[in-house]
């Protein structure tokens, strides 16, 4: 669709647009339960190791890379999210809250806590059926009551 439009500037616009009001809707949902919106500038974050500040290696275009201080292994998209969250809480202007005694997890290293990330289980007499989908479709209908 948006091929046919031959005004390169217009069709950045419509393809924006979409963006655009996902993040107008993001934004208004986290005002209406109180959560502050914090703008931070998404370069280089994939570049530094979340928990030593000390550049990643990256070997060849991979997108999993090596702290080179404490030799953790970090996707960039993880470390690049943790950046995120740091600047954002860093403050740099913005009015997140203050970092100062803030824990994220339990451990710095990602996935080194289960303090969060153990998945919860939930027991199969839950989540099971007592019948089968053939048992409930293979029931007579009720088309109408009589007296």
């Amino acid at each position: 669709m948006l091929r046919r439009i031959r005004d390169r500037q217009l069709r950045h616009r419509i393809y924006q647009a979409a963006f655009k009001a996902m993040q107008q809707a993001i934004e208004e949902k986290a005002r209406e339960y109180g959560v502050p919106v914090v703008y931070v500038d998404p370069w280089n974050t994939s570049r530094l190791c979340p928990v030593h500040r000390a550049p990643i290696l990256y070997s060849n275009g991979s997108r999993i890379g090596r702290c080179s201080v404490g030799g953790e292994l970090w996707h960039r998209d993880v470390a690049a999210t943790w950046n995120l969250l740091f600047k954002a809480l860093r403050g740099d202007g913005s009015s997140a809250p203050n970092p100062v005694g803030y824990i994220v997890d339990g451990s710095p290293v990602p996935l080194g806590s289960t303090a969060t990330h153990d998945p919860t289980r939930v027991p199969k007499p839950v989540w099971a059926r007592w019948k089968s989908l053939e048992a409930t479709l293979n029931k007579p209908k009720i088309t109408g009551m009589t007296l």
